[in-house]
């Protein structure tokens, strides 16, 4: 019971109560109370302007994603080409495994896990409906006809094989906000479609009909459907007489989810850049629609917001515009309007930084297609980032000096974590990855893909006599959560220093200059037999970049093994190598590591 009321909390574990005394007798809407077709009354808040969008995208490359969709692919996770669903069968069968899950079945019914049925990720990738942002861009930029003639028809498929409240498209709640976004774009910028009005009017009702379930899990569940019912409160205002409930419920749930799942520091509630940047999303496509209707955020929401901005400005590589693949990596990118690759998180910097007058440092360039999609601005123009530390209360802290930066993690916890990494650090030198976080590759598959990569074993931190510092349940629960904490990160001459601790048994020393980082770890006396430190390199990283003192080893990645795989997008893992090293610690030890650009 205390394992419960810790992850979801008083409100939590009543909410999730009643959705299961719900389920259990069934009391949950079986089919929409009312089937809206009316189109919306004023202008589409999900409008884009074909001008803008041309003279924005590269015309090239916007044609050829739209060309691939209807050759019947989408780019699942946003990394790699998949074929779509054929037919209403294949709406419901699973692509690997093929697993058919039940299309009848009324929503709380259909099973999410199962090593016999597959991830069911895999299913809800294309019922994403992200290949509708390409078949939309596509035919915007182009004029031609065909883009908006397959999505007419792929959706008439998929509406055949997902009735509203019925099998596994619609068991989710968040998956019915997140593919409603993209059929409200659809709505707004290709031909009528027949159908797409009731299906996002019955998505507005599926939504609110079960909103405590995803409130009660604490993480981006809940900001997603909250913005989803935003935007179908907005859309169906004067047509659905549930419309306006819609719109003040999500609007008050999306100003209390903010200020909750944001930390005054920006950190977000499950511990990973990619979820954060899905709650941005989020955040940005429900003030669009708030905005359309006269409301904002709160401004305690916005601070909140703000706060997440200076933390991505603090760790992201400006010329990539990536940031660590730090925590769960499921994939998630809910708003592709863009078409920079996965792990550039300029175009939501763009978008968060437009909506709400952020400045934007002068060398983290702007993305022009995602303003154009949105209708803003450029966000002001802010100083470029430069050297210095940053770090906050929830346990992390940043260096960036010249081309070198490295990120530690070193948290309390008051929501559950995400991955077993006290101490973890990723380090950047000469502006390429050297030592990296793994990422998540599967949530659910074979062994040992099942989540396997959450262990500390994985992550680049101490690790003491082989054991784990937390202790993982069923699915995303915990029973016991590990701890740390950041005790300084400042700048000493042409150094900077970060230290974290986990308290009583090991502290962590990083110090970094322009051109190497030097990593001292030492574990006390009498709290271990064994310490050892493993560091998983970058798969393009020079294997003597990473020196330990008094020698160490370096294994590659071998089947079987979830340890020197790297995995920067959801079902993508690439071999690398780790370097590891061992040392008795009964008596204490110190560990140390130097890393330097092309060898030691």
């Amino acid at each position: 019971m205390r394992t419960l009321a810790r992850t979801y909390g008083a409100r939590g574990a009543v909410l999730r109560a009643v959705h299961e005394g719900r389920r259990a007798a069934g009391r949950f809407r079986p089919a929409p109370r009312h089937a809206v077709a009316a189109e919306m009354a004023g202008a589409h808040p999900f409008r884009v302007d074909t001008g803008r969008l041309k003279a924005s995208t590269d015309l090239a490359g916007a044609a050829e994603r739209g060309d691939q969709v209807v050759r019947g692919f989408h780019q699942a996770y946003r990394w790699t080409w998949r074929p779509l669903p054929a037919d209403a069968a294949g709406w419901s069968t699973h692509p690997s495994t093929g697993h058919a899950f039940p299309s009848a079945a009324p929503w709380w019914t259909v099973p999410h896990m199962g090593a016999a049925s597959g991830d069911i990720k895999d299913l809800w990738e294309p019922g994403r409906f992200a290949w509708v942002y390409d078949l939309v861009r596509a035919s915007m930029v182009t004029g031609d006809a065909r883009y908006a003639e397959d999505f007419r028809r792929r959706f008439a498929v998929w509406r055949e094989s997902s009735p509203p409240f019925r099998g596994p498209h619609w068991s989710c709640g968040q998956e019915t906000a997140i593919r409603a976004f993209a059929l409200l774009y659809a709505e707004a910028n290709l031909p009528h479609t027949p159908g797409l009005a009731e299906t996002l009017s019955a998505s507005g009702e599926r939504i609110a009909d079960a909103l405590g379930y995803a409130v009660s899990q604490r993480n981006n569940h809940a900001i997603s459907e909250a913005a989803g019912l935003v935007a179908l409160g907005v859309r169906f205002r004067g047509t659905h007489p549930e419309a306006e409930e819609w719109l003040r419920r999500g609007h008050r749930w999306m100003n209390t989810l903010v200020t909750e799942q944001f930390a005054v520091d920006g950190w977000y509630v499950q511990h990973s850049f990619t979820y954060l940047r899905l709650a941005l999303d989020q955040c940005v496509l429900a003030e669009r629609a708030l905005r359309s209707a006269g409301l904002r955020l709160a401004p305690a929401a916005a601070e909140r917001i703000a706060a997440a901005v200076r933390l991505l400005l603090a760790v992201i590589h400006p010329a990539t515009g990536h940031v660590p693949n730090h925590g769960a990596n499921d994939g998630a990118f809910v708003h592709p309007v863009t078409l920079a690759e996965y792990r550039d998180f300029r175009p939501v910097l763009t978008a968060v930084c437009a909506t709400w007058g952020l400045p934007l440092p002068a060398n983290v360039r702007a993305c022009a297609e995602t303003l154009a999609w949105l209708g803003l601005d450029a966000p002001p123009a802010g100083p470029a980032l430069g050297d210095g530390v940053w770090s906050g209360p929830s346990g992390w802290a940043a260096v960036r000096l010249g081309e070198a930066q490295a990120f530690i993690r070193a948290g309390e916890y008051d929501s559950r974590p995400s991955h077993l990494d006290p101490l973890q650090l990723d380090v950047r030198l000469a502006g390429r990855e050297v030592v990296v976080d793994a990422g998540t590759f599967a949530y659910n598959g074979p062994p040992p893909w099942k989540n396997g990569l959450v262990s500390a074993r994985i992550h680049n931190g101490p690790v003491l006599d082989g054991r784990e510092p937390g202790v993982r349940g069923p699915r995303f629960l915990w029973y016991l959560w590990p701890e740390a904490r950041v005790l300084r990160a400042e700048i000493r001459g042409a150094q900077a220093v970060l230290e974290a601790e986990v308290p009583g048994r090991m502290r962590r020393t990083v110090h970094v200059s322009p051109s190497a980082v030097r990593v001292v770890d030492d574990v006390q006396p009498g709290v271990a037999e064994q310490a050892e430190v493993r560091w998983l390199l970058h798969p393009d990283a020079d294997p003597r970049s990473v020196q330990v003192e008094g020698g160490a080893e370096t294994a590659a990645a071998a089947e079987g093994d979830p340890a020197g795989w790297y995995s920067p997008g959801y079902g993508v893992r690439l071999p690398s190598r780790t370097v590891h090293a061992g040392r008795p610690a009964r008596e204490g030890v110190r560990i140390v590591t130097t890393m330097a650009a092309g060898g030691v």
